[in-house]
């Protein structure tokens, strides 16, 4: 006798004739299909009310659970994410002729390895269900995602899914956060819109609580990114972890998740509900720590592609072990050889990797002073802001080198600090005991973080006025800027420094606050202007020539290339500037990053990276070897080859196989894509709205493009083509984006990946003129393109 298996169906009310359809698929289903007991959210109501709680309970209960994708409704995505996270076998369906609803689904890019069955009727419905048989499943398809999953032992605290717009808000959650001490991992948007299914649900298996900041409906592009923070949570709510939704206000809280959702509209607010959750985990973590509250991994035996690791994408998600499997393509006594480096790549080409490899090859060396920069929210438009009040020239200028010094100065002694206040007393000498004495009569100036530091003294020089004279400027700023105290610390800090080698300052993150609104010229200039003072403080810090200090000094900066490519242009001689450029061209190197973290990350005795290439991967696809395959499909930095390879395998392990077969390379290629596609509209210094509206109308398009046939799109997509200057500075954007290529000989066309060749690339498409493009095989399945080889 069969066992009657229950199921619950998830679906938004809007539109409306989709949940029509559905429940008279129900019916039938449950009159003439005698092994399932299948119910629908409408069941439940009680007295014309939802009960969230019997919702949850109904999925936890279930043996299978279904639902519509159609509208990409949040309540929904929270369901699916909770079934997602207690493991139910799961079928989804998606009427795929609602275009706008399909487009959201696609831009989502989280379901797509769980897929969908597509339908347009209730007969639809009725006839997949009965063929895809989602009763008789044991969770298959979501058991193999899990099971590319690797539980980690790390001392993270918190998952912290930040909203997709850098506010006040964010800048004070990490704040609060870091204040609690929280080791955490963050979900940065400006990383990448949406990161695969499998990476959140390792991030959630190995942290014990999560924040979710949605967006107010208020903001640009809240739709997807609410989308996902709804399946996050729910999935996060699924293994068991602690969850704290928040968002600023105006938010209309789906009825799934009211009760876990809290708003705020003022900094104040946001600051109460924040400390109240952390303060909820900081008490709850011995409990977190005696008990396993997550969901377990399945323990069945794991093939060796299951086993396999290539690491996070994302080198902020991985710093602790960055050192081990680190392609060393730069030496890094190159990069520290002068007196300044600037480190240039775009966006995904490594440059936050080379700083943790940096920062933990040199900290090795005790003799070695490391101060690491890495402002979480740079205040760049209140620098601005007073920059243009300023009425000329030297009065920017000397703003500029005050306040890079300041920051400079504090940073170093910030960095010196803790070591110093950690020794016993009876190691303490007179210096010590000094720069104790200085940072506790100074906490404020010293001890706060970058971004608050720098607030603090914004606000003073905004009181500056423009009726000084030169020399009552100078000394006006002086004193606003801790003019005396920054004399006292610089020479504790030599002091100090005297007993070292030598001190090296890496900053980043600069980039994060890159506004594309800002004036460019003044923000270019700020920049630059820290190449400027960095003489200056070397030279205070070597001391006199005839008596110098007895340690070397060099400062670091990674920038991305085309904030480069803006600030180079204020400086007076470009040629003198030291920069290493980031790139990876050469297929050798590029594959020798896989091979270095395949080693480093796997047990050596059972799986290496030999044995991956000889039995775990394919040789051939497309009658091309699979290298030769992949190096051609995807833009050449890190990033994008351990997102490919990583979706490669979980595809794999997903469909059963054993060996990452050509089919699954060419899915890989197809979630690539698409997610390359996001990544390109956060580097692009267009609109938002713009770029993505002008990527929008390629689809379908020919592979191969005139340059009449993008002006006619750009003109369709809203873009200025006013003047022949802005055709051409968009187009050019496009190609330093990586998404276009310039014919530069009859049928061979040529992308940019480093900007030093784009000129070269511009001048030979220039002579032979045929003004012709072709769009990266990286975007072409994305984009549906044809003519693409």
């Amino acid at each position: 006798m069969s066992i009657i298996k229950n199921g619950f169906f998830a679906y938004s009310s809007y539109p409306s004739s989709s949940g029509e359809f559905i429940e008279r698929a129900l019916s039938h289903i449950r009159k003439n299909n005698g092994l399932v007991f299948l119910e629908s959210w409408r069941n439940l109501q009680i007295s014309g009310k939802l009960i969230i709680t019997e919702i949850l309970k109904k999925i936890e209960k279930c043996d299978f659970f279904c639902a519509d994708l159609t509208g990409v409704n949040d309540n929904v995505l929270f369901e699916i994410g909770f079934a997602i996270g207690k493991k139910k076998p799961i079928w989804l369906i998606n009427d795929t002729t609602n275009i706008s609803s399909f487009n959201k689904y696609k831009e989502l890019q989280l379901l797509l390895p769980i897929g969908y069955s597509s339908y347009t009727s209730s007969d639809d419905i009725i006839r997949q269900f009965d063929s895809e048989k989602v009763y008789e499943s044991n969770s298959d398809v979501i058991e193999s995602i899990f099971s590319t999953v690797e539980q980690k032992q790390t001392d993270k605290i918190l998952f912290y899914l930040k909203s997709q717009h850098s506010t006040d808000y964010n800048k004070l959650i990490i704040q609060k956060i870091e204040d609690y001490k929280f080791t955490y991992s963050i979900d940065d948007p400006y990383e990448g819109n949406v990161q695969p299914l499998s990476w959140y649900i390792e991030h959630l298996l190995s942290t014990p609580s999560a924040l979710v900041e949605f967006s107010s409906t208020n903001k640009f592009g809240y739709e997807i990114h609410n989308a996902k923070c709804a399946l996050v949570a729910g999935l996060a709510l699924g293994v068991g972890v602690k969850v704290q939704m928040v968002a600023e206000e105006y938010y209309d809280t789906p009825m799934d998740y009211k009760e876990l959702l809290k708003k705020f509209h003022n900094l104040e607010t946001c600051k109460k509900i924040i400390e109240s959750f952390l303060t909820e985990v900081r008490n709850e973590l011995p409990k977190f720590y005696q008990q396993n509250i997550k969901t377990e991994i399945s323990v069945k035996a794991r093939s060796y592609l299951q086993k396999l690791k290539f690491g996070d994408f994302i080198a902020e998600h991985e710093a602790d072990d960055l050192y081990d499997y680190y392609v060393n393509t730069v030496h890094e006594q190159n990069l520290i050889k002068n007196e300044h480096n600037i480190v240039v790549g775009r966006k995904g080409t490594g440059k936050t990797a080379t700083l943790y490899y940096l920062n933990a090859k040199l900290s090795k060396n005790v003799k070695n002073e490391v101060c690491l920069i890495k402002p979480i929210d740079f205040e760049i438009d209140g620098i601005i802001s007073i920059l243009l009040n300023l009425k000329d020239e030297f009065e920017r200028g000397y703003i500029i080198e005050s306040i890079w010094k300041f920051l400079i100065y504090t940073e170093i002694m910030n960095s010196i600090f803790p070591s110093i206040s950690e020794k016993p007393l009876y190691a303490l000498d007179k210096n010590d005991e000094e720069i104790i004495a200085f940072v506790e009569e100074n906490r404020r100036i010293v001890l706060t973080d970058f971004s608050t530091r720098l607030e603090q003294e914004l606000s003073k020089l905004s009181s500056l006025k423009d009726s000084f004279s030169q020399a009552d400027f100078r000394l006006k700023t002086a004193e606003v800027l801790h003019e005396g105290i920054i004399k006292k610390m610089k020479e504790l800090i030599i002091n100090h420094l005297s007993k070292k080698h030598s001190l090296v300052v890496l900053i980043d993150n600069l980039d994060k606050s890159w506004s594309k609104n800002a004036d460019m010229e003044m923000v270019g200039k700020f920049i630059y202007g820290l190449l400027n003072v960095i003489g200056r403080i070397s030279k205070d810090l070597k001391g006199k020539p005839s008596n110098p200090h007895p340690f070397n000094f060099c400062l670091v900066i990674f920038l991305r290339s085309d904030i480069y490519m803006n600030i180079i242009q204020y400086a007076s001689e470009p040629d003198k500037i030291q920069i290493t450029k980031l790139v990876w061209e050469d297929p050798e190197i590029f594959l020798r990053l896989i091979n270095e973290r395949i080693d480093i990350l796997n047990d050596k005795s059972k799986i290496t990276h030999s044995l991956f290439w000889d039995e775990l991967i394919v040789d051939m696809v497309d009658n091309e070897s699979v290298k030769d395959f992949i190096f051609k499909s995807i833009i050449p930095r890190p990033r994008d080859i351990i997102f490919f390879f990583t979706t490669a395998k979980n595809i794999a392990v997903s469909r059963g196989h054993t060996q990452i077969l050509a089919s699954d390379v060419k899915k890989a290629l197809q979630e690539y894509s698409s997610w390359v596609f996001k990544t390109i509209v956060v580097e692009n210094e267009v609109s938002y709205a713009q770029m993505e509206a002008f990527l929008y109308v390629l689809i379908g398009e020919n592979g191969t493009l005139s340059r009449d046939q993008l002006v006619a799109f750009m003109n369709s997509a809203s873009i200025d083509i006013s003047s022949e200057q802005k055709i051409d500075a968009f187009l050019d954007r496009l190609v330093e984006l990586s998404l276009l290529g310039r014919e530069i000989r009859n049928d061979e066309f040529a992308f940019v990946y480093d900007f030093e060749t784009d000129k070269k690339i511009k001048i030979l498409a220039s002579k032979l003129g045929t003004k012709r493009f072709k769009i990266h095989k990286a975007f072409a399945p994305y984009l549906e393109v044809s003519d693409n080889g």
